[in-house]
């Protein structure tokens, strides 16, 4: 609740500046992620258009826009968005992540496909883009290729205790039940007080009797 006052704070600041400087774009941006922090998508979507209208060469106004389009299930207007970003930055990655979901979002799993792909071969030592595309493929019942993706996820980082928790769950799901309780054993060495993996062993060792 402090977090939202303080947002709402900072909007309300953002406001009276923007009334000495009503067409400033990274004013106009900065309110319309603040109403993005605190769940009014409408009204950050609608000072987002006006950021990009007065500075369209910025891929970050592009980017914001499309998330706050996204929250509101606009999915095509997002993509929309995404692809402009990328236009002007094709290193971005947050929008190639964000494009990714709103595809799957949209219904086009081969096009959410081919661009985690891509994320993964643009970005080969960044384990969250692993990571995020294993749940791709997860969400797509490919189990064995989900695993290797939360395998190269801690090839990269050791301590990335949800790659642990996949992998557990989905040994779980196989019926492996000692390399599933293997792999929740290193989750919770690194970070002990992961409920979701407490509650994911204790059922793993139900399961197995």
């Amino acid at each position: 609740m402090k977090e939202k006052e303080t947002i709402l704070q900072e909007i309300s600041l953002i406001k009276e500046e923007l009334e000495e400087s009503p067409e400033s774009p990274q004013l106009l941006n900065d309110l319309g992620v603040g109403y993005y922090l605190v769940g009014e998508y409408l009204l950050s979507i609608e000072s987002l258009k006006k950021a990009v209208h007065q500075e369209p060469e910025n891929p970050v106004y592009h980017f914001n826009l499309g998330n706050s389009y996204s929250e509101v299930e606009a999915f095509e207007e997002a993509i929309s968005c995404y692809l402009k970003a990328l236009e002007l930055d094709p290193s971005h990655l947050g929008s190639l992540a964000n494009l990714a979901h709103c595809y799957e979002e949209h219904g086009d799993k081969n096009r959410a496909y081919d661009v985690f792909s891509y994320i993964v071969k643009t970005a080969p030592d960044d384990p969250l883009s692993h990571f995020n595309f294993g749940n791709f493929l997860l969400r797509q019942n490919r189990h064995i290729e989900a695993v290797k993706s939360f395998e190269h996820t801690l090839l990269l980082d050791s301590e990335f205790t949800e790659a642990y928790y996949n992998i557990s769950w989905v040994l779980q799901q196989a019926r492996l039940y000692g390399k599933a309780e293997e792999y929740a054993l290193k989750g919770l060495e690194t970070d002990p007080g992961n409920d979701d993996l407490q509650q994911l062993l204790a059922n793993i060792r139900s399961e197995a009797g």
